[in-house]
């Protein structure tokens, strides 16, 4: 029997674990928390939560929710943060009453079965003057790497969309959010201790308000 998308994702997540060493917010998060007033925060597919791991250290008054597949990752995280809150949820319908001032989610949106269910529901949580940060993969047609997913090559087994190019994955918003900025950056990974870039595959990513 085939597995879902939600189901892989939960293995794969139960396996692979992240690493955190002496973590830091990105200076576009920093930038963005610097711009708005931001007391809360959900992180959609947090993982072993390296971004939360950052945020307490340098924003302790933060209150964080993190959600994600894994009961490892999150046991972990609330274990490590006792007074902020963590959930085993699906991102696409997370069933959380809160609303936020920061809906953040990196590199999770191309696992889930639905992107535009996705959408929906960090639209659902965002705070009217709230802030959206998500980042996906971008794919060139050529693009060639080890792993396959749905009879394609793929960054991540795991993947069940790359994004043709940063037009397509912006549009996904356009109905509830208008775009602040977007950019693209290449793709690296380290191969016998050398950092290559990895040719035709991008990572993209986007920062919205609600309309």
């Amino acid at each position: 029997m085939k597995k879902s998308a939600i189901e892989k994702n939960r293995e794969y997540s139960e396996k692979f674990i992240q690493k955190i060493e002496n973590p830091e917010v990105s200076n576009r998060i920093r930038s963005i928390l610097s711009r708005n007033k931001v007391e809360s925060f959900v992180d959609l597919g947090c993982g072993d939560g390296m971004l939360i791991h950052a945020l307490k250290k340098e924003y302790p008054k933060i209150k964080v929710v993190g959600v994600d597949i894994s009961q490892r990752r999150v046991s972990g995280l609330a274990k490590k943060f006792p007074k902020d809150n963590f959930y085993v949820k699906d991102v696409c319908d997370t069933k959380l009453k809160q609303k936020f001032d920061f809906v953040h989610s990196s590199q999770v949106i191309e696992h889930v079965s639905s992107d535009k269910k996705m959408v929906e529901e960090m639209s659902r949580l965002l705070k009217k003057d709230g802030v959206l940060f998500c980042s996906s993969v971008m794919k060139k047609p050529w693009a060639i790497y080890q792993y396959r997913n749905n009879g394609k090559f793929v960054l991540d087994p795991t993947h069940e969309k790359e994004y043709q190019n940063l037009r397509e994955f912006v549009s996904l918003f356009k109905d509830d959010f208008k775009l602040i900025e977007c950019w693209r950056t290449s793709v690296y990974r380290r191969f016998f201790g050398m950092l290559l870039r990895i040719p035709g595959f991008y990572h993209v990513y986007g920062v919205w308000k609600l309309k």
